[in-house]
């Protein structure tokens, strides 16, 4: 590509000095499109890339060195710094997207290589298009890169023209690198791991790949540093709490359920109507409620780690976090291991996780019953997320025939955690029908099975009909993330209404932030119901606000949430004397030494 180095005949001339431009501005666009087409800030020097424009002065002295060896390596290395800061774009802006985050090498590494596992799955003819398009674009970027650079910069060796204008740009561009944007701010905070005092503005490419990797190094010293910390004591004590009066509980994870539904000026009114609708639904027919919000460890994505935070009672906001505690999980107390020493069956539901080549299906949290994808036997049409074909209210219908009602009916208490499926994003697809019983889903999947589920479908009563009316597909992101809301929200109501046994306990809440919907929050709403008011008196009296569509709500931390149940739980006991002495609030959880031992 670089055998034969040559500059124009006449570098000095007009027409070659419009050549240079152009082939600079391209190459100075290239880190831009990321950015412009996702969610990732675009920096605050734009339209002009430092590192773009240090590449290319590096390259047109390259072209001044005696040896044509010594110069097609110059021109290499400038190329692959273009390569270098066009993919790390592309790079953040896709972990900005899922995670809303800046890229973090301890962990994406990880993810890529969990992403690998998933590829089959992905397989469809909307993705091989893309990849087509994707692969198209890579081979002419290609093409594009390594001719622009070395027109350039073989113009720019023999143009003073060329020569005057970088040299200019540099006079102008490091007085506002070093000295005007950090005294105004500019760029965005870094948001990979760091302290409060550790706050930076990334304005580079090669400023983002600095803190990435001091990042990623914080990351693994704060493990070490975990690692010899002391271990709070507060979850263990709880092996001496002994229930008398054992509620059903139910903790009810709608994915993507975040306070962005009532910041979004689009969303909230909408939002706020649908929330009272449920609240009068529910009132009539006898339930209780208290609301709060609470702070979750992550945004946009990572489930796994919302729900680790919930369970464990410390904040989980690192996959290194997690994959220490999936080390020698049985030796770290949780609200599942809690209530299985009580004598309660605890089911999950989890549709999505499905055995694949070299990905363990693992039981971290120590569960009774697992049921994953395929052990629900799903047979019906094609609804829903990714690798999950079934409504949601076809899951958790299989759950409570299976293993909910035979426990109760049994006089066993039980546990249940349930993450929605329907609700995450891209909400590309379109929603399945609400109807009457979870099992006609199973009817099998042909066209005249989906049609008479249609035309069994209870008409959406949450939302009004000029939002629900027109066709979801023609409709922008937040408006189909509102209807899955709904969605997710009807299903629940009609499941609370007809089969949830008399004095439960239900926890709903959100996971976190919805991705591609902007916000800056990691607030989601944690909403208490329960038929006997005895169980929600508890959490008021922690500061929860009576009812679910509460302004002026306290906010707690999923961390919380462990010691506040069991302390609820303790509070609405039979026992006075128990009552008299609660276990001890832990609003912040305890410390993460708990899972890195």
């Amino acid at each position: 590509m670089f055998s034969t180095i040559r500059t124009p005949e006449d570098s000095s001339s007009w027409r070659s000095f419009g050549i240079f431009l152009g082939a600079w501005l391209l190459l100075n666009l290239l880190p831009f499109l990321p950015a412009t087409v996702s969610p990732l800030p675009i920096s605050p020097y734009a339209p002009l890339s430092v590192d773009v424009l240090v590449l290319l002065t590096f390259a047109v002295l390259a072209m001044h060195l005696p040896m044509d060896a010594v110069r097609r390596w110059g021109l290499r290395i400038a190329t692959a710094g273009v390569f270098f800061v066009l993919f790390y774009q592309i790079y953040d802006a896709v972990a900005y997207t899922a995670f809303q985050r800046s890229g973090l090498f301890a962990e994406d590494v990880q993810y890529l290589v969990d992403v690998s596992y998933f590829a089959l799955d992905s397989l469809s003819w909307q993705t091989g298009g893309l990849a087509i398009v994707g692969l198209t674009a890579a081979a002419g970027l290609a093409w594009i890169v390594p001719h622009a650079v070395r027109l350039a910069s073989s113009i720019g060796a023999g143009s003073r023209r060329a020569q005057f204008s970088l040299a200019t740009v540099h006079l102008i561009a490091w007085p506002i690198v070093f000295v005007i944007a950090p005294a105004q701010e500019w760029g965005t905070e870094n948001l990979t791991y760091q302290t409060s005092n550790e706050r930076t503005r990334v304005r580079t490419v090669a400023a983002k790949v600095t803190e990435n990797a001091q990042a990623s190094a914080r990351l693994y010293t704060m493990l070490d540093t975990l690692g010899r910390a002391p271990v709070d004591s507060t979850y263990f004590g709880y092996e001496n709490v002994a229930l008398d009066r054992k509620p059903h509980v139910y903790l009810y994870m709608i994915e993507s359920l975040g306070e962005v539904l009532k910041q979004d000026p689009e969303l909230r009114g909408p939002y706020r109507d649908m929330m009272s609708v449920v609240q009068d639904t529910l009132s009539q027919a006898g339930w209780h409620s208290a609301s709060a919000l609470s702070e979750a460890p992550v945004r946009g994505g990572r489930s796994w780690l919302a729900i680790a935070s919930v369970l464990l009672g410390t904040r989980v906001d690192h996959q290194l976090l997690y994959e220490r505690f999936q080390g020698t999980p049985e030796d770290v107390p949780s609200l599942v291991r809690f209530l299985s020493d009580q004598g309660y069956l605890t089911v999950t539901c989890q549709p999505y996780t499905v055995a694949r080549p070299g990905l363990e299906i693992t039981n971290p949290y120590g569960f009774d019953v697992l049921l994953h994808r395929d052990d629900l036997d799903y047979e019906g049409p094609t609804y829903g997320w990714g690798v999950v074909p079934m409504s949601d209210q076809y899951s958790l219908g299989v759950s409570h025939e299976r293993h909910l009602k035979p426990a109760a009916e049994a006089g066993r208490p039980f546990f249940y955690f349930f993450e929605t499926v329907l609700s995450h994003a891209l909400w590309n697809y379109g929603l399945p029908p609400v109807i009457d019983h979870w099992s006609d889903f199973n009817e099998g999947n042909t066209s005249d099975v989906r049609d008479r589920l249609a035309a069994k479908a209870h008409p959406p009563y949450l939302l009004p009909d000029s939002i629900t009316a027109p066709r979801i597909f023609d409709q922008p992101a937040k408006i189909r993330y509102l209807r899955h809301v709904a969605f997710e929200m009807e299903v629940l109501v009609q499941y609370l209404l007809r089969d949830a046994p008399d004095g439960s306990l239900v926890i709903l809440m959100g996971d976190h932030q919805p991705p591609i919907v902007p916000s800056e929050t990691f607030d989601v709403p944690i909403h208490i119901l329960s038929r006997d008011p005895s169980l929600v008196q508890p959490f008021t009296d922690s500061g929860f606000v009576p009812g679910l569509r509460a302004n002026n709500v306290p906010q707690w931390k999923h961390e919380g949430l462990f010691s506040l149940t069991v302390r609820s739980l303790v509070a609405a006991d039979t026992s006075a004397q128990k009552r008299a002495s609660l276990p001890p609030l832990k609003p912040e959880g305890v410390p993460r030494s708990i899972i890195v031992r």
